[in-house]
């Protein structure tokens, strides 16, 4: 009796070490794995992204300040103009026809105070000898100095006929060259002060020297400043970047899109660099103003900092406070982080703290990431491409995006 007492009891230990293993087994949570990098000190580069097109030196639009035909077109799109060439002439008859009557009353008032001056003259011998009253002095003198007041209306009417005359004659303000004309002989000018559309008749510029004009979100302006190093690339040369820098901030913004939609951009103006580049540039004769640009403007730059992935980079909230936090492999358990960031980079950014050279940093996958622990198994496989995966590609902008974070 005591011998079978003494082998249930030996059996039923087996059974509860054979449970608890197999128990311990089903329960114990499997070793993650997980992408990492180690970390080390790079160089990283934040740029803005601007797009825009490209327009001439002293690109201006030529229009006509009097109404009237086109009756002489003295140029074509290409040819090179001097300041002062004539480019187009308006019909003229009109403006004749007013400069002769200007130039008629301004005749008539002039011969009219000769007159005047031989009276007043007269009355002032005849008014000094007292031979005439004082009344009949003074309507001489007030005759004499309405006559006075009348040549001078007729003569500034007669100078603004002329200068209204001469501008049908239109002739170029700048040197360069036509890079467009709107307008043919027979078709009608508008005076531009009207600012009326089709109000242009050609186009001049100066394409020895290029510039893109771009427009910059009201959120990236201020990291803008002259002299900024920028990266052209033009649709139309998809093989080649140019270099370039800033040259003009506009301090005013231009607004596009209504209501809730509607963005704030502020324009920015960026020479085409044709000497003293890194690159190899083309001739700015292959280059014509409306080209569409698209902009990469360096903004800041380090050499040698702690650079992570952006996938690495999540926030936890710590002691009641959100943390930018990152999650490392020490002794292949998970290690949770915070860190503080410093320059954001097309492909990754600067932790200022928070982690050491040589220290493990996970990067992903993103969900394996959200669900991890502090202490939990980690199992890491180290990529050669450290800063795979840019802000860019995953659609979170120049800046990073709270949204964009992994929540840990």
């Amino acid at each position: 009796m005591k011998k079978r007492k003494k082998l249930f009891i030996v059996i039923a230990v087996i059974v509860v070490i054979i449970l608890a293993s197999v128990l311990g087994k089903v329960n114990k949570k499997p070793v993650e794995k997980l992408d990492a990098i180690t970390a080390k000190k790079e160089n990283i580069v934040s740029k803005v992204q601007a797009d825009g097109t490209l327009k001439a030196l002293n690109q201006v639009e030529i229009g006509s300040d009097v109404i009237g035909k086109i009756v002489k077109m003295k140029v074509q799109e290409g040819d090179k103009v001097k300041k002062g060439d004539v480019l187009c002439i308006i019909d003229q008859s009109t403006y004749t026809s007013r400069v002769n009557q200007a130039l008629s009353g301004f005749e008539l008032a002039k011969s009219q105070l000769t007159k005047a001056e031989a009276d007043i003259k007269r009355a002032n011998e005849l008014f000094n000898s007292q031979l005439i009253s004082k009344e009949n002095y003074e309507a001489t003198k007030l005759s004499y100095e309405t006559v006075q007041s009348e040549v001078k209306t007729r003569e500034e009417a007669y100078n603004e006929a002329r200068a209204t005359f001469n501008k049908t004659v239109i002739t170029s303000p700048i040197e360069g060259e036509v890079i467009q004309r709107s307008k043919e002989e027979g078709e009608m000018s508008v005076a531009s002060t009207m600012y009326t559309a089709g109000a242009a008749i050609m186009v001049l510029g100066d394409r020895s020297k290029m510039f893109v004009k771009a427009l910059v979100d009201e959120t990236e302006i201020v990291k803008i400043k002259l002299e900024q190093q920028v990266q052209v690339s033009i649709d139309a040369f998809p093989d080649t970047t140019f270099a370039g820098k800033v040259i003009r901030i506009a301090g005013i913004p231009e607004a596009s899109g209504t209501g809730t939609s509607e963005a704030v951009n502020f324009p920015i103006e960026i020479e085409i660099l044709s000497a003293g580049s890194e690159v190899v540039m083309t001739t700015p004769t292959e280059f014509y103003p409306g080209m569409s640009a698209s902009c990469e403007i360096i903004t800041e730059s380090k050499d040698s900092v702690i650079v992570i992935p952006y996938t690495a980079l999540g926030r936890q909230k710590i002691k009641d406070k959100e943390e930018d936090v990152v999650i490392l492999s020490k002794g292949r358990q998970a290690k949770i982080a915070p860190v503080r960031l410093g320059l954001v980079g097309e492909k990754g950014v600067e932790i200022r703290d928070g982690i050491n050279v040589g220290d493990t940093v996970l990067t992903g996958p993103y969900k394996k990431l959200r669900e991890l622990k502090d202490g939990d198994k980690v199992e890491s496989e180290f990529r050669a491409d450290s800063l795979a995966g840019t802000h860019k590609q995953r659609g979170m902008g120049v800046r990073i995006s709270r949204r964009g974070r992994i929540r840990i």
